[in-house]
C-alpha cells in the first residue's frame, strides 16, 4: 500500500494551488524509513520524531506555504499564511493513526 496524505501547495512553475503528497518528498520519506526501524513498537516516541521530521521539512517554508483568503476579496478578511505543517497539525489525530496504522509501507 502507498502512503497518501495530501496537502495545499502552490505550484511555481502554473501560478496555482494544487495537491500534493507530503509522502512523496523523498528526504521526508527517508526519516520515516529510518524512524521505523527505530522505534518499531513505541508509538509516542515515532509520532514525536514523526512531528520533529515534519517540522523540519514543511514548516515556515515559503516553498511549502499558500496565502489564504476569501473570495470575492474584502478588506474585513486577513489573509493568513498556511503551510504544509500546519495543514497535518490541522488534522494530527487523524494523520498519527493513519501513519502509526500504516507503518509497515513506509519504504523508498
Amino acid at each position: 500500500m502507498e502512503l497518501i496524505w495530501n496537502v495545499y501547495i502552490e505550484d511555481p512553475n502554473n501560478k496555482c494551488i494544487k495537491t500534493y503528497n507530503i509522502f512523496n518528498h523523498y528526504c521526508f520519506k527517508q526519516d520515516l524509513v529510518k524512524l521505523y526501524d527505530e522505534f518499531k513498537g513505541d508509538k509516542i516516541n515515532f509520532l514525536y520524531n514523526v512531528d520533529l521530521s515534519l517540522k523540519y521539512y514543511y514548516w515556515s517554508k515559503c516553498e511549502w506555504e499558500i496565502i489564504l483568503s476569501d473570495w470575492p476579496p474584502s478588506k474585513k478578511f486577513n489573509e493568513m499564511k498556511l503551510d504544509v505543517y500546519s495543514q497535518i497539525k490541522n488534522n494530527w489525530h487523524i494523520f498519527s493513526e493513519y501513519i502509526w496504522e500504516n507503518r509497515d509501507s513506509i519504504k523508498l
